[in-house]
């Protein structure tokens, strides 16, 4: 059987880790995704969508939470987006349109930010998703402490590596 050239390049930008994470990287963009338990993902990105290598690495990524999702039934979205300094708009589209047909499915999720634009692009997101879904933290103690209610034995929250 052949790998489709989409097949290949998927492989290319999912980056399995020793530790069972995987890594998501584009030019600009790479994000850090681990399950804690069924249905419960931790996701840490540094960057942003900038060019075509980011769109694809973003849309893995949208495909390993919608295989999250058949797997558990429903899905809990922790994302330590502190070192992403914005959100594209047309990033924001892709993942309100995805939000959108997930919605029955999705449990409110928890995004730690330090960016005033990207706490903007998620108010705008729930605006076009509805409210309840996203809950805005600022505090990393604060994150980490509802991050340790799911996955007690998580320590600190984990880092992408340098590339």
């Amino acid at each position: 059987m052949v790998d489709s050239p989409e097949q290949r390049y998927l492989t290319e930008i999912r980056r399995a880790q020793p530790d069972g994470s995987v890594l998501f990287c584009g030019s600009n963009l790479c994000v850090r995704v681990s399950v804690l338990k069924p249905g419960v993902v931790l996701a840490t990105a540094r960057g942003e969508v900038v060019d075509h290598e980011d769109v694809r690495a973003e849309a893995a990524l949208l495909l390993e939470c919608d295989r999250e999702l058949e797997r558990a039934g429903s899905l809990m979205m922790f994302a330590d987006l502190r070192q992403s300094p914005r959100m594209p708009s047309a990033s924001r589209e892709r993942i309100a349109q995805w939000t959108r047909r997930h919605q029955t499915r999705l449990l409110p999720s928890h995004v730690l930010v330090r960016s005033k634009l990207l706490e903007m692009a998620l108010s705008i997101i729930t605006m076009l998703v509805g409210s309840g879904l996203f809950k805005v933290h600022t505090n990393p103690q604060t994150f980490l402490a509802l991050v340790k209610k799911e996955a007690p034995k998580l320590n600190e929250l984990p880092r992408i590596p340098a590339p």
